[in-house]
């Protein structure tokens, strides 16, 4: 399987030191936030939905940057409202 990845990373962490690259990066990275809200399931079913069927791959990009300023989590990326 061909890995999947988005047109741009999204960095998190406070110097926006990590790069999550793709729907695999951040299924990783959204195991260790805390677990729950409606952000952070949507951001699950839309990356295992890119993996799985190839659906929307920017889709779960932009799910995943809301879990991550759901949950506080620093953020950096053009995406994001300052």
């Amino acid at each position: 399987m061909q890995a999947m990845i988005w047109d741009h990373p999204v960095r998190v962490g406070e110097k926006g030191e990590r790069y999550i690259n793709g729907p695999q990066d951040a299924l990783q990275y959204l195991s260790e936030m805390p677990q729950g809200g409606w952000f952070y399931e949507r951001a699950r079913n839309r990356c295992h939905a890119a993996l799985e069927r190839g659906d929307e791959l920017q889709l779960s990009r932009r799910a995943f940057i809301g879990a991550a300023i759901e949950s506080s989590f620093p953020i950096s990326d053009d995406d994001v409202p300052s």
